[in-house]
């Protein structure tokens, strides 16, 4: 009976701390600041160079908010392209990012597509170069590359 009640205390003392201890988790750091940025690039289905604006605006670990703006250089035509989307910037290669959001393509008339996107940037100093591909997926789909600058707003 002794042994038992021994073996009980034990238990009761322990448990909480192996509890306690499975139950930690090691979070992974949150985005650094906002970002701002301007790029240029080109669409291979559209055969036109574009120019644009971006902003990135972290929302929780490894996850930003990141609008863009991409004007179409077609001569005697507006097509613009606002991109809401969300990147995702994984933990084990951290210049590496991917993601996807919805395209607002304006080209005589409002049409919406999904898009999906990876790209490089680097991690370090105020200034960030950075190259992205993306496919906006729709009726023909449309595949792009860009690349630009982003400055950290601290």
């Amino acid at each position: 009976m002794m042994r038992l009640a021994s073996a009980i205390a034990v238990l009761a003392v322990a448990l909480p701390g192996i509890g306690h201890a499975q139950r930690r988790v090691v979070r992974a750091p949150i985005t650094e600041s906002p970002q701002i940025g301007g790029h240029v690039g080109y669409n291979f289905d559209a055969d036109h160079l574009f120019v644009g604006v971006q902003g990135s605006i972290p929302v929780g670990p490894q996850v930003d908010f990141y609008p863009s703006l991409d004007y179409y250089t077609i001569p005697h035509v507006t097509e613009w392209a606002l991109n809401l989307d969300f990147k995702l910037l994984p933990p084990k290669a951290p210049s590496w990012y991917f993601g996807t959001g919805l395209t607002l393509f304006h080209a005589g008339g409002n049409k919406s597509h999904l898009n999906v996107f990876g790209g490089w940037q680097a991690r370090t100093g105020g200034l960030r170069p950075y190259a992205e591909a993306r496919e906006i997926l729709f009726g023909g789909s449309s595949f792009q590359v860009a690349g630009g600058l982003n400055l950290l707003l601290h």
